[in-house]
């Protein structure tokens, strides 16, 4: 299932059960394919970030593929936008390649997460290039 139309309060829920997969093994690599999404308030913004903490604690990561600015401006209200690594398609999100916006700072500016791990992500909420079914 691919998140799709307004992730808010009403599907939050739904979305914390694709992002936790299965809670006896979860999954410490993450991406989220966002470019779907209509809508993102700050209930669906803690899912991800409970989800990213989850992975981290395990030595994951969680990475975001996005092309809306409004979820960019809601990441950045509430001053996330470092947290999460956003990729500009599935694959570069596999790769761990960032998407080039967020590639061109200004010096002044921090650099944001840093990208480890190799290997395809453990769960992908959308098929992975390179990853079995």
């Amino acid at each position: 299932m691919l998140p799709a139309g307004e992730l808010d309060l009403s599907t939050a829920p739904a979305l914390r059960d694709l992002l936790r997969g299965n809670d006896a093994a979860p999954a410490a690599r993450l991406i989220a394919d966002l470019t779907a999404v209509s809508f993102m308030d700050t209930s669906a913004l803690t899912e991800l970030e409970t989800a990213l903490a989850r992975s981290e604690a395990d030595g994951g990561w969680l990475r975001l593929v996005y092309h809306q600015p409004a979820i960019g401006r809601l990441l950045r209200l509430a001053d996330l936008i470092r947290r999460f690594l956003r990729c500009a398609t599935v694959h570069d999100a596999c790769a761990g390649r960032r998407a080039q916006a967020v590639v061109a700072r200004s010096a002044a500016a921090p650099a944001g997460p840093a990208v480890h791990g190799t290997g395809p992500p453990a769960l992908c909420l959308v098929p992975c290039p390179g990853m079995g079914p």
